[in-house]
């Protein structure tokens, strides 16, 4: 046994016999072997091989569990047997990440490079930045010492990484060889579960949209495994707390999710999308993200090669100026709102990637005869967002865009502009489709105006949805990130579905790129370069591939989708504060 790998003491060990039963449990559970590694065990026994080691981690594990396995041939006419020890170890032995494990096997088993990276669905690139580093890690000075050390430590992973291949150089792939011939006359083996790593706030910033999107992608994977799952496979969620602005916590989520070898990584949203957009690049991995970015899209368009698996599940941030302006304008042709004057207001929030297509609502705005002008918070806290307020009262502008995602900052503003409201018409952007957010306003959210690039609608489908969610988890869902992360889950499971083998990524791909599918928060499409869902704001473009940019009121109590058309359910009502509009509603 070597002492590296196996020198717990709280582990398990356990004497197995031929037929896979418990001749002697010296230490630990019983039911720490479960059938398949009984199985294992026994072809080890037949194979009469007289010891091996190896990590057990099937895919979602979040501890993997190191395993020494000797023969023991027993005296008299006992059957032969082996000794079977075990232990759980939180971090791997050299420090090695469940992606290196993966590597090493393959390179025991005398893989390239390029014949890892197809097996891994990994670039060769990655892969030989990985072999380097586990030299580094293992002190050896080739492949062929990289490998005779992880054999001799027992660093080898079973299930064997990926599903095809020839094992047989070693003799635990030579027993499992055995076993797999053995097959025809032993029940059908259960299929390895598909596996969605999610990304998403369980605590501090977004937590309870974070809590929303795990509802309500668990949801889906229940419905969908009540159906039988996909092809006899079950489908499991592993999700990773992550802190949305914290640069080494989105490394570690989406680096964890990585080294499990989640078949589908997803995320909500998060101020540095640009790494994790690079960790899943390396990975090889297929990322189904819904942050609202230009700047992804742009980078996927210019390098498919290396984020061609990558997409953005919500229409981009830049589509936010635009539709204000155009909106203003048609209240105001259609004689629903009298604005206090012809200044716009956009106050943009201060994360570093976001692009709220300023230019274009500037150039859309001088040709509709309005002013537009930006202005910018001095940070994102309630404090900063305060002071906008005070800013907004004293230039009363006709109206204002609160250009921010986060219900506190959101909140701040208001808090401050109602104390003493100017006769400007507020719109603000997604944080009121958080339940939070009207629990924090309660009635004075009245007659508030927000948008979103991505929610959920209200048509019958929609409303199944919410009746569901609301049953399982004893509240409806809010009007934005619960639809997201269920339609998500829905669309991977399509395209699972119709690729011929789900775990082959390029497939599974394809298949995203190619399928339209209709959610609770409109239709998906990924057809164009920069593999981003279509918007649909009332023009120019096909509501059937697009999810509608939707803007809505609260009215007593009510989200009411005001446009676009067909998805309107309620017609703009004067904010109770704007003394202009009021004045000319009672005099009609």
């Amino acid at each position: 046994m070597n002492s590296r790998v196996f020198g717990a003491e709280d582990g398990f060990c356990a004497e197995i016999d031929a037929e896979g039963r418990m001749v002697a449990i010296e230490a630990g559970d019983a039911d720490q072997l479960d059938e398949e590694l009984l199985g294992i065990v026994r072809d080890m026994i037949a194979a009469k091989i007289e010891h091996a080691a190896f990590v057990w981690a099937p895919a979602g594990t979040r501890v993997p569990r190191l395993f020494s396995v000797a023969g023991h041939q027993r005296g008299g006419n006992l059957a032969p047997s082996a000794v079977v020890t075990a232990v759980s170890c939180e971090e791997l032995p050299f420090d090695l990440t469940m992606r290196e494990l993966d590597i090493i096997t393959l390179v025991a088993v005398g893989l390239s490079n390029a014949a890892i990276a197809g097996r891994l669905s990994l670039s060769t690139r990655t892969v030989t930045t990985h072999v380097e580093h586990i030299m580094q890690k293992l002190g050896a000075a080739s492949r062929t010492a990289a490998a005779a050390a992880a054999l001799d430590g027992g660093l080898v992973k079973l299930p064997f990484p990926g599903e095809m291949g020839d094992f047989s150089v070693l003799a635990l792939g030579r027993a499992l060889a055995r076993r797999q011939a053995g097959t025809a006359s032993r029940p059908r083996p259960v299929k390895r579960p598909l596996l969605i790593g999610a990304a998403l706030p369980l605590s501090g910033h977004a937590a309870e949209d974070g809590e929303e999107m795990v509802n309500a992608s668990q949801l889906a994977i229940d419905e969908i495994n009540a159906r039988g799952g996909i092809d006899g496979r079950r489908v499991e969620l592993a999700v990773a707390d992550v802190d949305i602005f914290d640069v080494d916590s989105v490394r570690a989520a989406f680096t964890q999710m990585a080294d499990q070898e989640a078949d589908a990584i997803t995320s909500g949203y998060l101020a540095h999308q640009d790494l994790a957009h690079e960790v899943i690049a390396d990975a090889g991995g297929i990322y189904l993200h819904a942050a609202t970015l230009a700047a992804m899209e742009r980078r996927v368009s210019q390098d498919p090669g290396r984020y061609g698996r990558i997409f953005q599940v919500c229409p981009s941030d830049s589509h936010y100026g635009p539709r204000f302006v155009q909106f203003m304008e048609e209240l105001r042709v259609r004689g629903q709102w009298v604005p206090s004057s012809r200044r716009l207001v956009i106050i943009q929030s201060g994360w570093d990637l976001t692009d709220l297509g300023l230019a274009e609502a500037a150039a859309f705005a001088d040709r509709l005869g309005w002013q537009l002008e930006v202005m910018r918070p001095v940070g994102d806290s309630k404090l900063a967002w305060s002071a906008m307020a005070e800013r907004i009262r004293t230039l009363e502008p006709g109206a204002v865009m609160i250009g921010h995602y986060l219900v506190d900052g959101t909140v701040g503003f208001l808090d401050a502009f109602l104390a003493e409201p100017s006769d400007t018409l507020v719109y603000s952007l997604y944080a009121p489709s958080v339940p939070k957010f009207y629990e924090r306003m309660g009635d004075r959210a009245e007659g508030l105006v927000w948008a979103t690039v991505t929610g959920t609608y209200s048509d019958p489908l929609a409303r199944a949805f919410a009746t569901q969610y609301a049953n399982r988890f004893g509240r409806l869902p809010g009007r934005s990130h619960a639809g997201i992360a269920y339609d998500r889950v829905q669309l991977i499971a399509q395209a699972w579905r119709l690729a011929e083998n789900p775990r082959d990524r390029d497939a599974v791909t394809k298949e995203l790129r190619r399928i339209v599918y209709r959610g609770v928060n409109g239709a998906y499409y990924f057809g164009d370069t920069s593999q981003t869902a279509q918007t649909y704001a009332g023009t120019g473009s096909d509501p059937s591939l697009s999810l509608a940019h939707l803007i809505f009121q609260i009215q007593r109590g009510q989200q009411r989708i005001l446009s676009p058309h067909p998805y309107t359910d309620g017609d703009f009502v004067p904010q109770p504060w704007l003394t202009r509009s009021r004045t000319r509603g009672r005099a009609a």
